[in-house]
């Protein structure tokens, strides 16, 4: 079949995916000479080498001349062995760099310090963490500090990240990537867990398969439980539904394919409406959780808070004094940010507080960044009474915004407790909240989603309806207006991350799931510490 359609000439991309599809799978449907009479560039080099072939060429971006170089030096891993298995973790969306900037966000945050905490542990022998590279110039595969948590830079022909929707195109390229570098670094995985709906997760369970690896997937009710609010009429965006159509049953796929499933925290009744396997087959609830920091008050970082800007709205005198409403994340419509700031003034609550939103590029913003930021200057400019209570920055380190957490609840005295306020739509988890948490911040986050698993409303923070501005601020003036009354709910949320979601527990539980120790159906197995 496969030497027909190709002999056929379909054309590209689908003569580059067919090839890619052969030399991943060890086929040779065509000879050499009818390769070259179809094919072209990296798909056809990949396919000549896969039949044993020396492969010459003239590349044409700097991907094409990576792919060269490797498949001209085949060289002898680097990595020395280690004992106990290597587990491999995938972030293909965003990555672990700067969280804050374009897609990367909690989950990179959590990742890295996964990543370091799994490699610490005497049961674990290696860690690989595996991001994707946009419009790469050289193959970078990093040791970090000396631990054996290494990072493999996929290089993707792209001279931007992918989306979601791109990664399709991609998915093939992608799995020969993963499979060529993680085996010619010695990296080789015996686990690797894979956490999104889509194609990328796809093209690196493709590669754990091929290289004799189990695979772990991480199960959530998106995109499932969002297809009826997106598309309730017809007249729908056609292209925009059938992406996420394709989503379900890329998840369905991994599913098949997983020989371990996990779940964030645990809500099995609603996964079962979803995911019918599960009738047969159950998911290990793992919670997530944050590395500790030392915690030192650095003043220097609210001042650049008041730091002019002529580009930014920044705080000033006027904001002395006041509690803060803080915000971290990337700028995403899904994070809410511009319903927050409507919220925010709705409310009232510039007269009584300050807002400071942290997030975004700062250069090469993406459309969503581009957009969200528009929206968030032209809401601060439309109310001229709020000039100097709102503060808008582009991402921190994660290092530099828990610093800064911990600075306001230790060195910037007001009347009651500085807020977190996490305005998004919904959150699987919320690594920010546990952040904010941990540092003595009140937190006010959504009801959707993973908060309420151990959010306890009114107890160690508050929930609320973030589904409009009106409903959040409302909420939002609720507990601004209880005033040093909430100290007491502050310093529970403190104690309630510092207990149960310390990293090194978490890494415990998710070591056992790897390891084959967790009991599927019984989320205590994998919860103890």
């Amino acid at each position: 079949m496969l030497r027909r359609t190709l002999l056929d000439r379909p054309g590209e991309p689908v003569t580059g995916w067919l090839l890619d599809l052969a030399a991943l799978h060890g086929l040779a449907p065509l000879t050499a000479d009818e390769a070259r009479s179809v094919g072209e560039r990296a798909p056809l080099w990949r396919y000549l080498h896969s039949l044993g072939l020396p492969v010459q060429g003239d590349p044409g971006s700097p991907y094409e001349k990576l792919l060269l170089d490797l498949l001209a030096d085949w060289s002898p891993p680097p990595a020395a062995p280690v004992d106990g298995p290597t587990v491999a973790q995938a972030m293909l969306i965003g990555g672990t760099g700067q969280p804050g900037e374009g897609a990367s966000g909690g989950l990179g945050v959590f990742l890295r310090s996964l990543g370091d905490a799994l490699a610490d542990r005497d049961d674990v022998g290696r860690v690989v963490t595996i991001v994707l590279a946009a419009n790469p110039t050289a193959i970078v595969v990093e040791r970090a500090d000396d631990r054996e948590h290494w990072t493999v830079h996929v290089p993707v022909d792209s001279p931007v990240a992918l989306s979601q929707q791109e990664m399709g195109g991609h998915r093939a390229a992608i799995t020969w990537w993963v499979r060529a570098l993680l085996s010619r670094h010695g990296l080789s995985p015996d686990v690797v867990h894979v956490r999104y709906s889509d194609d990328g997760s796809l093209a690196v369970a493709d590669a754990a398969r091929l290289l004799g690896a189990r695979v772990v997937f991480t199960l959530t009710p998106d995109p499932h439980r969002h297809l009826a609010e997106r598309y309730p009429e017809e007249g729908a965006d056609t292209d925009a539904l059938r992406f996420d159509l394709h989503r379900v049953g890329v998840a369905d796929r991994l599913v098949e394919r997983a020989d371990a499933l996990v779940t964030i925290g645990g809500r099995d009744d609603e996964l079962v409406e979803h995911f019918p396997q599960l009738e047969h087959r159950r998911a290990v609830a793992v919670e997530e959780g944050i590395a500790p920091v030392a915690g030192t008050a650095r003043p220097a970082l609210v001042r650049e808070l008041f730091e002019p800007s002529r580009v930014f709205p920044r705080l000033d005198d006027s904001a002395r004094g006041l509690p803060v409403l803080l915000n971290v994340g990337r700028l995403h419509p899904v994070k809410q940010q511009t319903v927050l700031v409507r919220a925010w003034l709705g409310a009232g609550l510039h007269r009584s507080t300050a807002l400071v939103l942290i997030g975004g590029s700062v250069t090469a913003r993406t459309p969503d960044e581009q957009a969200v930021l528009d929206e968030v200057l032209a809401l601060a400019a439309s109310v001229p009474e709020a000039r100097g209570r709102l503060a808008v920055l582009p991402a921190w380190p994660n290092g530099k915004v828990r610093e800064l957490e911990h600075t306001l609840v230790q060195a910037l005295p007001s009347p009651s407790p500085h807020l977190y306020a996490c305005s998004s739509a919904k959150e699987e988890f919320g690594i920010a909240v546990l952040e904010a948490m941990e540092a003595g911040l009140l937190v006010v986050g959504p009801r959707r989603g993973g908060l309420p698993h151990y959010v306890e409303d009114g107890r160690n923070g508050f929930l609320a309806d973030t589904s409009t501005a009106e409903r959040l601020g409302a909420r939002l003036r609720e507990v601004v207006a209880l005033g040093g009354a909430t100290r007491a709910v502050a310093e529970a949320g403190r104690a309630t991350v510092r207990e149960r979601f310390p990293i090194d527990r978490v890494a415990g539980s998710f070591a056992r799931v790897y390891l084959g120790q967790a009991r599927a159906g019984d989320p205590s197995s994998a919860d103890r510490g």
